[in-house]
């Protein structure tokens, strides 16, 4: 069930990219089905829990299970509300920064490399995430410190700074995953 919400994620994270705008009602749609996905997996990894009394292993199994579950909707979330920015701008491309692009780009590579830690246990997909992560922070921070010194920005700016900031938080959700892989891998 995980790998479907991944997949559902991902597809959500590449309608968004292909062209820079996104049909927001089906955005919509998947991310309510994200929403429904994320809330059968905690449920199932919570009736185990409760019905076998896990330990070690299994416990830490059953409690990634449900934190990988609540990122994956996370992003789901963040895309949406990447789409309702290029929905009210008329689109990513030529409305915001490259440099915000090139981080978007960085943040969906994040969430696949991510899974990828989560289900090969491979320490390579964790210390890109985790390095990745400073990339796309760098980023934020950079149109937050442009915002502290000019006083006031662009549209295009202030467009690029919202954009920043969903990208860093999917960034954020990926680097959680791996954690999660990180704990899981541990043990195995």
């Amino acid at each position: 069930m995980i790998e479907r919400l991944y997949n559902l994620v991902d597809k959500l994270l590449n309608t968004l990219s292909e062209s820079g705008r996104s049909d927001l009602s089906e955005v919509e749609r998947l991310t309510a089905t994200a929403g429904e996905y994320r809330d059968t997996i905690s449920n199932q990894a919570t009736l185990f829990i409760a019905r076998f009394q896990p330990l070690a292993e299994d416990l830490i199994l059953a409690e990634s299970v449900i934190s990988v579950a609540y990122d994956l909707y996370r992003v789901a979330r963040y895309a949406r509300e990447i789409a309702i920015l290029s929905d009210r701008i008329g689109g990513l491309k030529g409305n915001v920064n490259d440099d915000v692009l090139a981080a978007f780009e960085t943040s969906k590579s994040m969430v696949r490399e991510a899974v990828e830690a989560l289900t090969r246990g491979e320490r390579r997909y964790i210390e890109s995430v985790n390095l990745k992560d400073s990339m796309v922070d760098n980023v934020y921070h950079h149109y937050l410190d442009m915002l502290r010194s000019n006083g006031s920005i662009s549209v295009r700016d202030a467009s690029s700074l919202l954009l920043a900031r969903h990208v860093e938080r999917i960034a954020d959700h990926a680097t959680y995953i791996a954690i999660s892989a990180t704990r899981l891998w541990r043990f195995r």
